[in-house]
């Protein structure tokens, strides 16, 4: 790794999530908020020709927050997706993006996670078990048919407020077309996209979770930073 490759990631260094303890009180909003943020020194760039860029798994933050139901006794979930890898193609010449993970690396409800989206409370162990063992289960994800969530444009457009990206999302083995508004910037050989979007687990072929008075919510919003390099 080059000194400059290094000195641009240790910029990217507040995307990873910090570690909290369960008793500690949850981050502020405005917290939240200043974590998500891109550091000032990155700045919006087109290359010229267009590069390729690597995802970086240790830098970049995929998870889904998932709301549940006023009427529910679920707690709120949040998941954090792990072992991401693909690749940013962009410039003026053409812009890409390709991402994926193994459904088998979502890890339900850490600590630290619950802590940042400002959930109050924390789940034990087994209730953290639990709920990824439901969530991998034939009638949810069916982990172990369908091992891999993967995303890939198909088209990227320069918009006012940012990028406005729509591309083919597979999971459960069902494609959907999602849109998103990107923030791209660039700095030192390393890219960092920023945005969100919802989803639906009927769009994907699956009913929301289910049993007695514990329900999940059908709508998810899904949080991207990625970080990729040359």
């Amino acid at each position: 790794m080059t000194y400059a490759l290094a000195a641009a990631l240790s910029l990217i260094s507040n995307l990873a999530v910090a570690e909290v303890p369960p008793n500690e009180n949850a981050p502020t909003e405005e917290a939240v908020e200043q974590t998500a943020e891109t550091p000032a020194q990155f700045e919006e760039v087109l290359p010229t020709p267009s590069t390729a860029y690597s995802i970086s798994d240790a830098d970049s933050l995929l998870y889904v927050v998932l709301v549940a139901p006023e009427d529910s006794k679920a707690h709120d979930h949040v998941v954090k997706a792990a072992d991401v890898e693909g690749r940013i193609t962009w410039g003026e010449a053409g812009r890409e993006i390709s991402v994926s993970f193994p459904v088998s690396s979502l890890a339900p409800d850490l600590d630290d996670m619950r802590a940042m989206v400002g959930f109050e409370d924390t789940l034990k162990a087994k209730h953290q078990a639990a709920v990824k063992k439901h969530l991998l289960a034939e009638d949810q994800l069916d982990g172990a048919k369908f091992d891999t969530v993967s995303f890939t444009s198909t088209q990227i457009d320069k918009t006012d407020t940012g990028w406005f990206v729509t591309g083919n999302l597979e999971i459960h083995g069902q494609t959907a077309v999602i849109e998103t508004l990107l923030t791209v910037k660039e700095a030192n050989g390393v890219l960092i996209s920023t945005g969100t979007f919802e989803i639906s687990g009927t769009d994907f072929g699956f009913a929301p979770y289910a049993k007695g008075p514990f329900t999940n919510a059908d709508t998810m919003t899904v949080h991207v930073k990625l970080a990729a390099a040359e």
